[in-house]
């Protein structure tokens, strides 16, 4: 492109549409003084009061104190000369005057802030739902190694759990059409659908991951099987949220849908922090293995590996599938998809 001439049909296309967006105002003023010798464009969008001829820029402009006569070619992005109203202003030195560009960048700035005021409002959000589930699995953790009913080495264990991870399927493009207030109220409700069957079935909840869950099942109660714990709350979860579908539609509102993988095997247990606040996690392949399935889950589904499928001893209600998973390969899982789910 160096050294080409834009072509007229090119360049008048740029004036006529994204110079005009711009609203452009342009100061012509003494070389190497403050003095203004012309006022062109669209002031108005800078200014309340035409700035008089040979009186001082500065003066009309308090933006650029200090920063007059111009020294050399300058830009300041985004200044709010008029309440509600940003601009970009350009200093351009030339033989016998020194020029002010004034360009209006209102409408871009304004949805700029919109868009990080949101990010804000969403990573607060965040911040309190982890605080939130640090209390309790604080509470939980700590109140069942007080009472005898957890007995987990602070350096870490082996055990054979189930995990189950569930995210909200649609929420991503849910996030970006509406508000945070919106988001969160939208978030909460769909929480309240996937958390209580996870806790009615001994399932312990590991955190919280956006939109996402993921869970422990055969910790808080060893002896019962894990597996089935971990499959029955799956299902009550894609019930749970069917109803919560139904009523949304029935007040006109988006329905979302939720994937879910389920695995059993051995993993490392580890409480940490202090007596009063424990952080209970899980790691090991199994995890790893719960998480690409949920990944690869449809709406609706529930994806389960191999373990966790004999387990449950229910073949009519599977069906197998071969899946490339991100880091494992080629893996065999076993889907189960209730007709009776409502999903977006």
């Amino acid at each position: 492109m160096s050294g080409k001439i834009i072509p007229n049909m090119i360049y008048e296309h740029l004036v006529s549409h994204h110079i005009k967006e711009l609203a452009p105002a342009w100061i012509q003023l003494a070389r190497g003084t403050e003095t203004i010798l012309a006022v062109e464009g669209d002031w108005q969008h800078y200014f309340k009061v035409l700035p008089a001829l040979n009186s001082q820029l500065s003066e009309s402009c308090e933006a650029l104190f200090a920063m007059l006569p111009v020294s050399e070619p300058f830009e300041l992005q985004q200044v709010q000369l008029i309440d509600d109203q940003y601009t970009n202003i350009s200093a351009i030195q030339h033989e016998d005057s020194d020029w002010v560009l004034f360009c209006d960048v209102t409408e871009p700035t304004l949805k700029d802030q919109q868009y990080q005021q949101g990010s804000n409002e969403l990573l607060l959000v965040k911040a309190q739902l982890d605080r939130a589930l640090v209390r309790y699995v604080g509470q939980e953790v700590a109140g069942r190694e007080a009472s005898g009913l957890l007995h987990i080495d602070m350096a870490g264990e082996r055990r054979v759990v189930t995990i189950l991870f569930v995210d909200i399927r649609g929420f991503t493009p849910f996030n970006e059409r509406h508000d945070a207030q919106v988001v969160l109220q939208v978030l909460n409700e769909y929480m309240g659908s996937m958390l209580p069957p996870i806790l009615a079935e001994n399932g312990m909840i590991d955190k919280i991951i956006g939109d996402g869950v993921m869970a422990v099942f055969g910790v808080l109660e060893p002896k019962r099987d894990s597996a089935s714990d971990a499959f029955t709350a799956a299902k009550k979860i894609l019930e749970s949220i069917k109803k919560l579908n139904k009523k949304r539609n029935n007040e006109g509102l988006e329905e979302l849908g939720a994937g879910i993988g389920i695995a059993t095997g051995e993993v490392i247990l580890g409480i940490l922090g202090s007596h009063d606040r424990r952080c209970f996690t899980a790691i090991g392949s199994q995890v790893n293995l719960a998480a690409r399935l949920e990944s690869s889950a449809r709406p609706g589904e529930i994806l389960l590996d191999e373990t966790s499928y004999q387990r449950l001893k229910e073949d009519g209600s599977f069906l197998p599938v071969s899946l490339t998973l991100k880091g494992l390969g080629e893996t065999v899982a076993y889907s189960y998809r209730p007709s009776v789910v409502t999903v977006a």
